[in-house]
């Protein structure tokens, strides 16, 4: 027989209530959203619950500190083969059947207490027996079954009081710290309750885990918190506080303040303060793969910030953790550029490169070459590598274009060594490029040098052709112009031709030099403003 259908048309406590009544064996799987619960019913009691990450009961009796690791171990020692671990814990006198079937009774009453209060998601029921590897064996071995309408009576009950507790307890994971010491209640068994809460509430642990130490008084806990809270005697604990906390734990017990951390870094991913304890933590353990994620955010976090030197401390840092980590490499390779680190840029450049280039990144590689030839300019070994990581990207155009202008520069400055060289890498990638073939024998023969050689003889012939022709004559020309023009001024001044006001005729002596040295730069600036000044002057303008 299979039963299937949507808790929205079907209440879940009418659906407990007809498999009650049928007397029905089966499985019972109820899923909402992501998460699957499975319950199975026995003679139409509930008999066994699990769902996703639910811890075994073994498990749970040492959450609550009513087991220790010592008791199991001796337990595990002493059982039989075919029997229980419970079984052989009555025998080692670590508890009684009685508590055992108590604790887990609780515990099957408050998980699905809280199952039939969500009331949601999809159901399929599927008759059957005990569907195997799904259940906890320990739990079934105690044969506990949970009649329905008392369960039901339990979670009405419950309902009110969980709604008050979620309003001030709205999460689970969460932690709380003591803000001033409580109340005591009036209440002795609310105050007894409270005298053993009271310490756990240090912010090493979460909502759940300080509850689970209460396996008999679960909800009396969290409504005990949920008052806590609304008087303001507990606080979340800060991100501060569990740093504090997780150093703390750190000393003594490496494993749970590891958990602790990572709990808080759920909450507080970007915590800088946490993040740093990570990576201390992660190194003691021996983690260094989540030591150096750590380190990486922690390092981008204070580029962010504008922590320059903070930053290359951290990558240093993570050098040693990993040196063989792009990230490492890249972050380093642009901080010492935008310092202007540029000898720390080519080291950190290099190695990237050849980090770069061992999986077959090669336009990463290009892109890295192309920068350090424009921060430390052009040389043989940088443009040889940009050429050969361009060929190695399917580039071999761009490879042999950059290779020539380097060539042609190198010749120009007349560096013919290191041209030859870089002809020989061109020819290298290219065998048939006869421009290659011709410069590297023109080099070799000296054709090239002498041919530079002539060049330079013809143009200083040809300067020399270029003074005598033009600049001689054009000097001699001006200085003739500027001593006729100091000549003219000379007599006006000598024959007081102004005072006289014998303007017109110191006005033809300016007009004269002007006609006589018309190409020179006197007769077009000083000529002109001397004839404008006299013309100026005369009453009647010569013409």
């Amino acid at each position: 027989m299979s039963l299937q259908g949507d808790l929205s048309t079907l209440d879940l406590a009418g659906l407990f209530q007809n498999l009650e009544a049928a007397r029905k064996n089966g499985l019972l799987s109820i899923q909402d959203g992501e998460s699957v619960s499975q319950l199975y019913f026995q003679q139409g009691r509930l008999a066994l619950l699990t769902f996703p990450n639910r811890p075994g009961l073994i498990d749970f009796l040492m959450a609550s500190g009513d087991l220790g690791p010592q008791q199991i171990a001796e337990a595990k020692k002493r059982r039989r083969r075919g029997r229980s671990l419970g079984e052989a814990l009555v025998e080692t006198g670590a508890s009684t059947q009685e508590r055992l079937v108590s604790l887990a009774t609780a515990r099957l009453t408050d998980e699905a207490c809280e199952l039939l209060g969500a009331g949601r998601g999809r159901f399929e029921f599927t008759q059957g027996e005990v569907p195997r590897g799904v259940f906890d064996a320990e739990e079934r071995a105690l044969g506990i079954t949970l009649a329905v309408n008392p369960l039901l009576l339990e979670a009405a009950r419950r309902a009110d009081h969980w709604r008050l507790v979620r309003e001030r307890i709205p999460s689970d994971s969460t932690h709380y710290v003591l803000a001033r010491p409580p109340s005591d209640p009036s209440d002795p068994r609310k105050k007894e309750l409270l005298s053993r809460l009271a310490p756990r509430l240090d912010g090493t642990r979460s909502v759940s885990e300080v509850v689970a130490a209460f396996p008999h008084q679960r909800l009396e806990t969290y409504e005990l918190l949920a008052e806590l809270a609304a008087s303001q005697s507990i606080r979340l604990a800060a991100s501060t506080d569990l740093n504090r906390m997780v150093q703390e734990l750190a000393r003594y017990d490496k494993k749970r303040a590891w958990s602790l951390l990572q709990r808080g870094l759920e909450t507080n991913p970007r915590n800088l303060g946490l993040l740093c304890t990570k990576v201390l933590l992660a190194e003691k353990l021996g983690d260094l793969e989540q030591a150096s994620e750590a380190l990486k955010l922690v390092v981008h976090m204070r580029l962010e910030a504008g922590e320059a030197e903070e930053a290359r401390a951290d990558l240093q840092r993570l050098k040693d953790l990993d040196a063989d980590d792009p990230f490492v490499w890249e972050k380093s390779f642009e901080l010492a550029l935008a310092e202007g680190r540029k000898q720390d840029a080519l080291a950190d450049g290099i190695r990237l490169i050849a980090l770069y280039r061992k999986p077959g990144l090669h336009k990463r590689a290009c892109g890295v070459l192309e920068r350090l030839v424009e921060t430390h300019g052009a040389n043989f070994e940088l443009v040889r590598e940009l050429a050969r990581a361009r060929v190695d990207a399917g580039e071999i155009d761009a490879a042999l274009k950059g290779l020539e202008r380097f060539g042609a520069s190198l010749i120009a400055r007349e560096s013919y060594p290191l041209a030859r060289r870089v002809y020989e890498e061109i020819l290298a990638h290219d065998p048939k490029s006869e421009k290659a073939k011709e410069t590297l024998a023109e080099i070799h023969s000296g054709a090239l040098a002498q041919r530079r050689v002539r060049w330079r003889r013809r143009r200083r012939r040809a300067l020399a052709l270029f003074f005598l022709v033009v600049v001689l004559p054009w000097f001699a020309y001006e200085t003739f112009a500027r001593r006729a023009y100091d000549e003219a001024t000379r007599s006006v001044v000598r024959e007081g031709l102004l005072e006289s006001g014998r303007h017109a005729e110191a006005l033809q002596r300016f007009r004269e030099v002007g006609a006589r040295f018309g190409w020179s730069t006197t007769a077009r600036h000083e000529v002109p403003r001397m004839v404008a000044e006299l013309e100026a002057k005369t009453a009647t303008p010569v013409k």
